[in-house]
């Protein structure tokens, strides 16, 4: 029995020994993992290098646009805000003015009632007489205008530059039917031509200003090189950017240039009529003219100042988007792959970037994105898209 149990014991069955079974499938699995490692690395640096790549161009278009926004609205502030604010402050009845007495005896009008009305300034056309002017934030269309019919070549938003030839400070029909005596009539013309000169000067500094800042986009250069800082803007920084400077309807070929579609409108010659006393003989007055007229290219080359426009057309651009395409190197990789020519882009022949950067304004579908004039609104927004 003994025997037997030790004989059964001895003949128990044993799993044999596998310990180098393992390295079949290892000889497959840590390659791939190999493989694989090196796969996600590459992935990740290339999708690293876009994504600056993409933090660069939308910084850097964004920065850009900046200065159409604030020339838009800088231009809207000169064309409608300020004058109505200043005229108003000036000249509205009781004070600090006080009614003009009618020459027929049946009543009186503030100067600021007759400047209007002779078309020389724009104004709310909800401003309440006799009071301060509202709040027009929570607003978002500012109906700032012209008496309607006196400035036609204004009554809507002019395509091509529209200089008034003479202007009327005092209508001849104002002069006979108000009281105006003509050293009243000078103190008017002084104030007001000393007025829109400083918006004239106002307006021509922004624009200056404007213009030195996209003649070579260098805020977008620059913005782009510092954060982008490829090796081809370390080694050209002259011409880092380019892509996106000169993309197929972005920056460079929507340019805003004076006299093509940005204009500065001016008054060549100004001439009123006023009453002159002639110290109690008979009639007591007669009605004078300014003869000649003030010429008012003599105080400025151009003119007096009277709006800045920006044309329909290029305003509808800013609202709809500039397309900003940046094309960039891609890095080497383990695997050889060259992205550079399967990834590239047709808007520059390598991979790129886009942005589409906007200036936009609360009348961007009602008006096509109008609110330099008419309706000046100084509410553009710049907006940056996918």
């Amino acid at each position: 029995m003994k025997g037997e149990k030790e004989g059964g014991f001895q003949g128990f069955w044993r799993p044999a020994r596998r310990a180098g079974q393992i390295l079949i499938p290892s000889l497959l699995v840590i390659p791939s993992l190999l493989i694989f490692v090196y796969l996600l690395f590459e992935t990740t640096k290339l999708s690293r290098e876009k994504i600056r790549q993409q933090f660069a161009v939308d910084s850097a278009a964004f920065i850009q646009m900046g200065d159409y926004t604030n020339l838009l609205n800088r231009t809207a502030y000169v064309n409608g805000t300020f004058p109505y604010r200043i005229f108003k402050e000036a000249y509205e009845c009781p004070n600090p003015e006080t009614p003009l007495q009618m020459a027929s005896g049946s009543g009186t009008i503030c100067p600021y009632d007759m400047l209007y009305a002779a078309g020389l300034f724009p104004k709310y056309t909800g401003d309440v007489k006799g009071q301060q002017p509202d709040p027009l934030d929570n607003k978002k269309k500012w109906d700032i205008v012209f008496s309607p019919g006196i400035r036609p070549e204004f009554d809507g938003n002019p395509s091509s530059k529209m200089d008034k030839g003479l202007l009327d400070l005092i209508t001849q029909k104002q002069g006979v039917d108000i009281m105006i005596e003509w050293g009243t009539a000078i103190g008017y013309y002084k104030f007001y031509s000393q007025v829109y000169s400083l918006l004239g000067q106002v307006e021509e500094s922004q624009w200056t200003v404007f213009d030195r800042l996209t003649e070579s986009f260098n805020f977008f250069r620059k913005s782009y090189y510092l954060n982008a800082n490829t090796p081809d803007c370390v080694k050209n920084p002259q011409t880092c950017g380019n892509d996106g400077v000169y993309s197929s309807g972005g920056f460079n070929s929507t340019k805003l240039t004076k006299g093509g579609n940005f204009f500065m409108h001016y008054a060549l010659k100004v001439q009123f009529h006023a009453k002159v006393f002639t110290g109690g003989s008979l009639p007591p007055y007669y009605l004078g003219k300014t003869n000649p007229p003030m010429d008012m290219t003599t105080m400025a080359p151009d003119g007096l100042f009277q709006l800045a426009t920006v044309t329909d057309s290029r305003l509808k651009k800013f609202g709809d988007g500039l397309d900003v395409y940046q094309g960039w190197d891609a890095p080497s990789n383990y695997f050889n792959i060259d992205f550079n020519n399967i990834a590239k882009c047709t808007e520059t022949g390598r991979p790129c970037v886009h942005a589409l950067v906007t200036s936009q304004c609360p009348q961007l579908t009602t008006a096509g994105n109008n609110c330099v004039w008419p309706a000046p609104t100084p509410k553009y927004q710049t907006r940056l898209y996918p």
